[in-house]
């Protein structure tokens, strides 16, 4: 047990905290006991013993930026098989932005991220005054930050049990609680551990095995933002996903369980490709000493005035702007985006066009300078409506129906979906049974 870190020991966050310290021991010494397992129980050492008494159990599996027409761009064997196997929808909505943390917290809390507040991957949130990064851990781990309730402490407050090999949010303890089991964020974990813990974890016993589990592969986004979404590179990702993704299953049958779990796989949101030399350059059409901070991402530049500077800066960028981006004031995003209610949303949003990214002139310089503006990379965070930001939704197993293609779905409805097949009541969202329930048997 690590008690290096410091801990809150008074009131309510004693407690809370206390409890957090407990639980990420138990899950770490868990997790050991789940890597032990990973020799014994993995499918390539021997036959596994089957699993008889398993109860409804959802895997909900994440493949950051798998666009819904990849699986025919790029041809993954296993996922295509899969395709066919199982239901898939023509498509999945993301919520807008399609940004990462946003949609992966919309996928598991039904809600969407005016409500939840994970509006983007970078943000300032005024009341906290803190600004959040993915990379910050003490950000990342801090409750605060998550709003509404996900799938796993929906299905522990009702008696379940729960597991998350990465997963956003999944490292802090939202209402006090954390999943049962969960893994830190390590980008560098190998897949076959990741697929392994998972599979160690359904050979527990009855009374101890999870019935939701999460997990997530980001290879296909790392090889997407540095080459684009078509390049081989990424192929070579999507095939490396791709034989992970068949190692759970050869796993499940093995168990005998592969036809009675409900695997979901999806992804977050698509990507579009971009040259960089496309960029355009936002840091020179207004004043940057009238603002207190901004956020320069890409696909989703905010802008925090600073007081009695809004209108200047606001009138400055429309009058330069290019018609390859728009900029927004908070609260007047187009209604369909449902987004700009929250906070932590900057008061000036200006978002580019698919096939353009913000960047300022010291950045485009340099990619001058090193011959970079042919360059071809990939991003994300546009208009959720595009074809290109589509994400992927397909069902195997268990209640999920076999062998179809069905209507689009929607990310705000895929936690109504697992607490369906859970069994467990839903705490309030933004999502509807009644919209994705055609996936169902």
């Amino acid at each position: 047990m690590n008690l290096d870190k410091s801990y809150t020991t008074s009131g309510k966050g004693a407690i809370i905290s206390l409890r957090k310290m407990i639980t990420r021991s138990v899950s770490r010494l868990c997790g050991l006991a789940a890597v032990l397992l990973i020799f014994v129980h993995s499918p390539a050492v021997h036959a596994q013993q089957r699993i008889s008494d398993l109860e409804s159990t959802v895997i909900l599996i994440s493949i950051d930026v798998f666009r819904n027409s990849q699986p025919e761009k790029h041809q993954p064997p296993f996922i295509t098989e899969l395709l066919r196997r199982g239901v898939r929808a023509r498509w999945m909505t993301p919520v807008f932005p399609t940004k990462t943390f946003t949609n992966h917290y919309t996928l598991v809390t039904g809600l969407y991220p005016d409500n939840h507040g994970m509006i983007e991957n970078n943000m300032y949130d005024p009341g906290i005054g803190a600004v959040f990064g993915i990379s910050k851990k003490e950000q990342v781990t801090d409750p605060r930050w998550w709003g509404g309730e996900p799938i796993w402490r929906t299905a522990q407050r009702q008696g379940q049990i729960s597991a998350s090999f990465f997963w956003p949010g999944s490292e802090a303890p939202i209402g006090g609680m954390l999943p049962n089991f969960f893994k830190e964020y390590e980008h560098t974990t190998p897949h076959e551990v990741r697929v392994d813990t998972v599979l160690g974890w359904l050979d527990l016993p009855r009374g101890q095995r999870p019935r939701m589990i999460t997990t997530y592969f980001s290879d296909v986004d790392d090889a997407g933002h540095a080459y684009g979404p078509d390049d081989q590179r990424t192929r070579q990702a999507v095939l490396k996903v791709d034989s992970s993704i068949r190692r759970l299953f050869e796993g499940l049958r093995a168990r005998g369980i592969e036809k009675m779990v409900s695997v979901i796989l999806v992804s977050d949101h698509g990507m579009s490709p971009y040259r960089v030399g496309d960029s355009i350059v936002l840091d020179t059409m207004f004043d940057p000493n009238d603002a207190e901070r901004v956020f320069w991402v890409g696909e989703f530049t905010q802008i925090f005035p600073k007081p009695g500077r809004a209108d200047a800066i606001f009138d400055a960028i429309r009058s330069k702007l290019p018609p390859t981006a728009t900029i927004y004031r908070n609260g007047e995003f187009p209604p369909r985006f449902k987004f700009g209610k929250n906070k932590r949303i900057a008061p000036i949003v200006v978002v580019p066009n698919e096939g353009s990214v913000i960047t300022t002139k010291s950045r485009a310089e340099s990619a001058r300078r090193d011959g970079r503006f042919d360059n071809i990379r990939g991003a994300h965070g546009y208009d959720n409506g595009l074809e290109s930001m589509r994400a992927i939704f397909v069902g195997h197993g268990g209640r999920f129906k076999r062998g179809v293609v069905t209507s689009p779905v929607s990310a705000i409805d895929v936690y109504e979906l697992m607490c369906n097949i859970l069994k467990v009541k839903p705490a309030k969202n933004d999502g509807s049974l009644k919209r994705i329930r055609h996936v169902l048997r």
